[in-house]
């Protein structure tokens, strides 16, 4: 299950954006391998936990939610835009993968940090997108293309 939503923050032409994104990853019938188990990063484009590995946390059960502050940096040209977010990620384990009964919100983990986003074509609105994420003494850097959700 996902849920995405975006809210504009002030009513210039380009404004602040709040965004909200929900993702939910369940096993929910018999025993799925290891390596076939919800996991985070397995989102559709791979997206998930900024500041965690790939594949950090796995379990029968995992929800991801993330929230994202997007703000223009360049006012006038639109060339330069940052990010702030924060995520919270959670899984079970109820087949002891690691020997343990965690239920789903045993364990929250949370990451966070901020980055920045270039224009490389405003016709198609393309942006290159530079991340530091931040998560459990860990720092990671995350390159892509438009945004992360």
């Amino acid at each position: 299950m996902e849920y995405r939503s975006f809210h504009a923050l002030g009513h210039s032409q380009k404004p602040n954006i709040l965004a909200f994104w929900f993702y939910g990853n369940f096993v929910t019938s018999g025993n799925a391998p290891y390596i076939a188990l919800p996991a985070l990063g397995y989102d559709q484009r791979q997206r998930a936990g900024r500041g965690y590995s790939f594949g950090q946390f796995r379990g029968e059960k995992l929800l991801y939610a993330e929230s994202e502050y997007r703000f223009p940096i360049s006012q006038h040209s639109g060339i330069l835009g940052g990010v702030l977010f924060l995520n919270l990620t959670t899984a079970s384990d109820h087949n002891n993968i690691t020997n343990a009964n965690i239920q789903l919100l045993d364990y929250v983990r949370a990451g966070y940090g901020g980055g920045l986003r270039i224009m490389l074509d405003k016709k198609t609105r393309t942006r290159l997108q530079v991340d530091l994420g931040i998560a459990n003494k860990a720092v990671g850097i995350y390159f892509g293309a438009q945004e992360t959700f």
